[in-house]
């Protein structure tokens, strides 16, 4: 439902959909809240700014002059990502930032309640009880909601540190905290030890999650994702058991599960059979993501990743015979000039072997050197010259052209590590 009125001598559209509220004001302002009253992003003049549940904010936007000029024939390689600039805004900022679209929607609630036959919907009815009961849940998201929500995520949740792009509005479960070898030298995404939750905790924290999100799950709910770094690294006895917690906390009123999705590692990966993948799809397991990273396995061993080329092909290959579809992670940049033309060759060469088809993903990630992590320093004593942007498209689109699909192409795009917000 579309309700239309005036706010400041502006068109004001109020909206109620399948899972979320939004507001727009004229032709530069537009506000969004999913149906728990969580604040989830604001637009206005072209400037973005999502909120994740821990409270972090988001902001991107595109400058008024780009100082980037795609060289010929990149320009479809591009993502508006390639010239947008970011910033993340945490703390009492980010906060504050709830207030502005609270207030707002407080201003159209009550013109509403004021005058409802001056919002009308397309086929002529006003703001029905519903519709007013989920705009008031909303517009009391103000800054010291925000505040106390992400103090009650940080209760329930570890921090979170990335997802798959199409994972972003996933239901995260943590199953696992830490990674489950932690050596790359390029992650900086991971800081606790590695661990399994006991069958008990997992519980406890699969129920926390549910009342936590309460109706937010309804925009956030489509999947389930396993955290954290490696989850299905976890002992086949021990995993059964959680995805059976999953499907009693999560489970749908069907007999359909809810899908799940997890990252694995090429290396803990081949740990399990191709039936042992079987066995977890028909528990609901639906995609894996695997960081293959590079197919050259003197950069991996650079960067100190625990997986060969082959190790990460086998692993893919008893994915996909156990049903399971795959998302094959690549990074562009890794290794600048000195590894690049082993990166290219090879990185091809493992992909056409894996034998990915239409259901699968092909992410193409850009190094994101990250403060603090040990690759700035290895790179910089190896006398490492890192790829330029025009260099990184080039090596992607090298990449691209020497793949070879037995039949349709899985999907491909890209993944930047700093779009990420939970």
């Amino acid at each position: 439902m579309v309700f239309r009125g005036l706010l400041d001598q502006k068109t004001t559209l109020a909206s109620v959909k399948d899972t979320s509220v939004s507001l727009a004001v004229g032709t530069h302002w537009i506000a969004a809240w999913d149906f728990g009253g969580r604040l989830y992003s604001v637009w206005k003049h072209g400037h973005t700014y999502r909120r994740g549940l821990n409270g972090r904010i988001l902001h991107k936007w595109t400058p008024p002059s780009p100082s980037f000029d795609p060289p010929v024939g990149f320009a479809h390689l591009l993502n508006p990502y390639d010239l947008r600039s970011r910033e993340h805004v945490d703390g009492a900022d980010a906060h504050a930032f709830a207030d502005e679209a609270a207030g707002v929607l407080r201003r159209v609630v009550t013109e509403m309640e004021r005058n409802p036959s001056a919002w009308r919907e397309r086929t002529g009815g006003v703001p029905d009880d519903r519709s007013l009961d989920l705009f008031r849940r909303c517009a009391r998201f103000d800054s010291a909601a925000s505040a106390a929500d992400a103090a009650r995520f940080a209760e329930v949740f570890a921090p979170v540190g990335i997802l798959p792009p199409d994972q972003y509005l996933s239901i995260v479960l943590q199953a696992t905290e830490g990674c489950s070898f932690g050596t790359c030298t390029f992650c900086d995404l991971y800081h606790r030890r590695y661990r399994v939750k006991p069958a008990d905790e997992f519980r406890a924290h699969a129920e926390a999650v549910r009342v936590y999100l309460g109706d937010s799950a309804l925009l956030r709910g489509r999947s389930v994702f396993l955290g954290a770094a490696n989850a299905l690294a976890v002992p086949m006895p021990r995993l059964l058991e959680i995805m059976d917690t999953v499907a009693a906390v999560f489970g749908s009123r069907t007999t359909v599960r809810r899908p799940v999705h997890a990252f694995v590692d090429g290396f803990t990966g081949l740990r399990k059979t191709a039936d042992d993948y079987a066995e977890l799809a028909s528990l609901g397991l639906r995609r894996v993501y695997v960081g293959l990273e590079s197919g050259h396995d003197p950069l991996l061993e650079f960067v100190r990743k625990p997986a060969t080329r082959e190790q990460a092909v086998e692993t893919v290959r008893a994915i996909k015979e156990g049903g399971v579809a795959v998302g094959v992670i690549v990074m562009v940049g890794l290794g600048g000039s000195r590894f690049a033309e082993g990166h290219v060759a090879d990185t091809a060469r493992a992909i056409n072997d894996m034998r990915l088809d239409a259901g699968d993903l092909l992410y193409f990630s850009d190094l994101v050197e990250a403060p603090g992590t040990a690759y700035p320093q290895r790179a910089l004593d190896a006398d490492v010259r890192p790829l330029s942007l025009t260099e990184r498209l080039d090596q992607m689109a090298a990449i691209r052209d020497r793949l070879h699909f037995p039949g349709p192409p899985p999907r491909a795009a890209r993944y930047d590590v700093r779009e990420f917000v939970y």
